[in-house]
Formats: structure tokens, sequence, C-alpha cells
């Protein structure tokens, strides 16, 4: 997103933008977890999506040091946009990891988890399509706490699947060392969903 000369950036829709950058990385992800092949290929698609999540942030970052009035703190934007860029890390790191550990074959209990990153990540989209409104929003709430929800979810299925993990007789040690990490880097994708849930929350409250 570019700013145009003499006009006052947008931040809300800077991050409405930086949300649906995590919002293209899962959805990529969830298309590799259910078409598992060109693992490497499919990674570096998810790395290009991520870069871009890198510029928007240092474009905030620049905008907001150059700025001398700003809707609400400026810390509080920054605050954000970093919560938004760690969403879009994290969900990355999965897709890289998946080809460094070359995961030949997909375990389907991941695809619960997968299923409710892609909906905590569009969740978020809307909760900051709203944001723009949150003095008089009566819905932004009710969005948060639905993230929420999906990270309590994620973490209900996490421990099934780490479980049935171990239980698993059959299993070769070097997977189990590999699936437990892809369950632990995917826990935290719906953690970091959740950090920004709580974070936009705070802040709207804060600025009421």
């Amino acid at each position: 997103m570019k700013i145009g000369k003499n006009r006052e950036p947008d931040y809300f829709s800077m991050l409405v933008s930086m949300m649906d950058c995590s919002l293209r990385t899962a959805r990529a992800l969830d298309d590799l977890f259910h078409d598992y092949n060109d693992v490497e290929q499919k990674a570096d698609h998810i790395h290009d999506i991520e870069h871009e999540g890198d510029d928007m942030l240092h474009l905030l970052t620049h905008e907001l040091n150059q700025a001398f009035i700003t809707p609400i703190d400026r810390e509080d934007l920054m605050l954000l946009g970093s919560r938004i860029d760690t969403v879009t890390d994290a969900i990355e790191d999965v897709a890289l990891t998946l080809d460094m550990m070359s995961v030949r074959q997909i375990r389907q209990d991941i695809l619960p988890i997968s299923s409710l990153m892609v909906d905590a990540c569009t969740k978020l989209v809307k909760a900051f399509e709203e944001f723009r409104e949150f003095k008089t929003s009566k819905e932004l709430t009710n969005m948060l706490i639905d993230v929420n929800h999906d990270e309590e979810a994620a973490d209900r299925n996490y421990r099934k699947c780490v479980k049935e993990l171990f239980s698993d007789e059959d299993m070769k040690g070097i997977d189990i060392v590999r699936w437990k990490e892809i369950y632990d880097k995917m826990e935290l994708v719906l953690d970091t969903c959740e950090d920004v849930a709580d974070a936009l929350e705070l802040i709207a409250v804060k600025n009421r």
C-alpha cells in the first residue's frame, strides 16, 4: 500500500491490508495441506506473501515515525502492526518446516486445525475492518470473542493430535519428532491470532 504525497495515511486500512496478508498466507498453507505436492514451490510462495507483510509493517513504521497526529496512540498502532506480522511469520514458519523436515505425507488430523487458522484470520480481517468504527461498534467485541473460540477449539484439537501421535506404536521416532514440531507450530499460529484479538480489544476499550 502506497501513501500519496501530502495525504494523511489511512492507518485503519493499512492494518486491514496487513491482516489480509496473514489471511492469504493462511489460505495458501491450508491449500498446501489439502493438495500436498510441490512443497518447496508452495513454501516459497508463502514466503513471498510474508515478505509483502514485512513491507507493509515497514511502511506503517515509517508513517508513524513521520506523523504529527494519529487517530489513536502511535504505540497502539505499532503494537497491532507487530502482532499481525507475528501471525504471518508463524504461518510461514509452518510451511518452511514442512519443507525443511522433508515431510512426505500429511496427517489428516492437522486439517481441522488448519481450517480454524483460516477461520480465525478471516474473522480478524473483518474485525480490523470494523475497528474503524470502534467507538460505536456493537459487533467488534463479539468478533474478537469468536477468534478466542477458534483458539480454544484448536487447542483441544492440538491435545488430541499429540496424544494420538504418541499412542501410535507403528510411528517411527523421526516422524513423531516431525509431527510434534508441526503441531506445536500450528498451535502457535492460533495463539498469535488470539494475541491480535486481545490487543485489538484492549486498544478499542482504551480509546473509547
